[in-house]
């Protein structure tokens, strides 16, 4: 295994699913990154993974959780820490927090750093890139000042390396030391057939959720890392489809120029998914396979009509979304296959309405209880277009529900209609009691959440009533 960390060519003898945050602390002696939660929630491991371009002929960087980064994910590529940042002079990014009171007992303020300067290199907000970062000192009111006063400085735009030294944002000697990465290694998928589930032998996309529930699982030997094929990692518009790659990161989603063309409001809601650093490496195919009820995109993707494809050495097929989903963390993925892509209609004009609502212990960043989308086509006037809703946290599987959707399609845009649409809700869904909320709650909950969607999408209903 060979990376740069910081300044240095770093070679390693570590075992590749070593996660990165042990290795820089115990045997690279960095230990700015700092242990937290171990679930990517609140920020005081980041790290910067510079990863060299190809289409762009540049280094991009992005803020990282290094709790649920393994060593051989960040092969090829160069890490810079907050140590990295360290320099004669403070970056303006630690200045703005120095001034504004951003500083209290300091354990958040690396990770906050890394996370702000990712934002600047990047042309990103700063108060959405800080939103993943927790103070447990409370010190947000100088967070949201430091923000202020950086983005008072800095144009939000993308920045050159070149911008990046001359701002004083990286040091130089960091800065210089990427122009030694080169493409990644690229790996081939089926370059021997994939083995049993059993056999430790399994591609990895993000790796969120693995980190979190296996974070030192030493029989993992990912042989292909999803993120390292090229054709995984597109996103593609033609005249009929937006195609997905299933290692495009829900990050790439949530500012593909394409997709906010037919979907604008999808940007927002994925606001919602995680924290932005684990958003910069969750993947939009990681999140169907792994089969989550509560899947946030998944429950999206079911309303959008999307559809998978599934892919082996010698074939490949296309399952619409809803019947890929076959029972609780399983999927109609044979033994031989992989997800290889999401394709989506088109939306020309945004002409279909997405809406999309979410209940959680907290509001942001967290699991939900019960998630669940509502897309809608023009009708006749009066009436109720093609209606599609899903639902998460009512199923053993994230559930399109079929009934309420083909009730409501066409009908009359009326209190009468949606009175009946709630009376056939619980038809279409199983919830259980759980840590989340009892199965009396989500049934309630559901009807609430698609009164809050016919209330969004079609004002002229007056649904108060229901909201009693």
């Amino acid at each position: 295994m060979s990376l740069i960390i910081n300044n240095k060519n770093c070679a390693s003898l570590v075992d590749p699913a070593t996660p990165l945050l042990d290795f820089l602390r115990h045997e690279a002696g960095l230990t700015a990154a700092k242990p937290g939660c171990g679930t990517g929630d609140c920020g005081s491991c980041l790290v910067l993974v510079g990863e060299f371009s190809p289409a762009d002929a540049a280094v991009k960087y992005r803020a990282l959780n290094s709790c649920l980064l393994t060593v051989g994910q960040a092969e090829g590529c160069q890490v810079i820490t907050p140590e990295g940042l360290a320099g004669a002079t403070l970056t303006p990014v630690q200045q703005a927090l120095a001034d504004q009171g951003a500083i209290q007992c300091g354990y958040c303020t690396p990770g906050l750093v890394i996370a702000l300067t990712a934002a600047l290199l990047n042309g990103r907000d700063l108060m959405e890139a800080a939103a993943g970062n927790l103070c447990r000192c409370t010190g947000y009111g100088g967070i949201r000042r430091a923000c202020e006063a950086l983005a008072a400085q800095f144009e939000q735009r993308p920045r050159t390396l070149d911008e990046i030294v001359a701002n004083g944002l990286i040091p130089a000697d960091v800065a210089a030391a990427a122009a030694q990465l080169q493409p990644l290694p690229v790996a081939q998928l089926f370059e021997q057939p994939v083995g049993d589930a059993d056999s430790g032998l399994q591609y990895l996309g993000g790796g969120t959720d693995w980190m979190v529930n296996r974070p030192r699982d030493i029989e993992l030997k990912t042989r292909c890392a999803l993120h390292r094929v090229p054709s995984l990692r597109r996103i593609v518009a033609d005249d009929e489809y937006l195609c997905l790659g299933a290692a495009v990161t829900i990050d790439e989603l949530q500012h593909s120029p394409a997709v906010a063309s037919d979907w604008p409001l999808l940007a927002h809601y994925l606001e919602r998914f995680g924290s932005p650093s684990v958003r910069a490496m969750a993947t939009a195919g990681g999140n169907l396979v792994n089969a989550s009820p509560v899947a946030d995109l998944a429950v999206l993707l079911l309303v959008m009509e999307a559809e998978v494809e599934l892919s082996s050495a010698d074939s490949r097929r296309w399952l619409p979304l809803p019947y890929f989903f076959r029972a609780y963390h399983q999927t109609e993925l044979k033994a031989h296959e992989v997800l290889t892509q999401i394709r989506l209609p088109r939306n020309p004009s945004a002409s279909v309405r997405l809406h999309f609502e979410k209940i959680a212990k907290r509001e942001l960043d967290d699991i939900a209880t019960v998630n669940t989308a509502l897309s809608a086509a023009p009708g006749k006037p009066g009436r109720f277009g093609r209606i599609r809703l899903s639902a998460g946290g009512v199923a053993p599987v994230p559930r399109l529900l079929h009934g309420v959707s083909d009730y409501l399609s066409g009908r009359e845009v009326n209190t009468a209609t949606v009175r009946e649409a709630l009376a056939r809700v619980d038809a279409d869904i199983a919830p259980v009691d759980d840590a989340r909320g009892s199965a009396a709650y989500k049934r309630r909950l559901l009807k609430h959440l698609l009164v809050a969607h016919l209330t969004a999408l079609y004002p002229e209903l007056s649904l108060r009533e229901y909201l009693a």
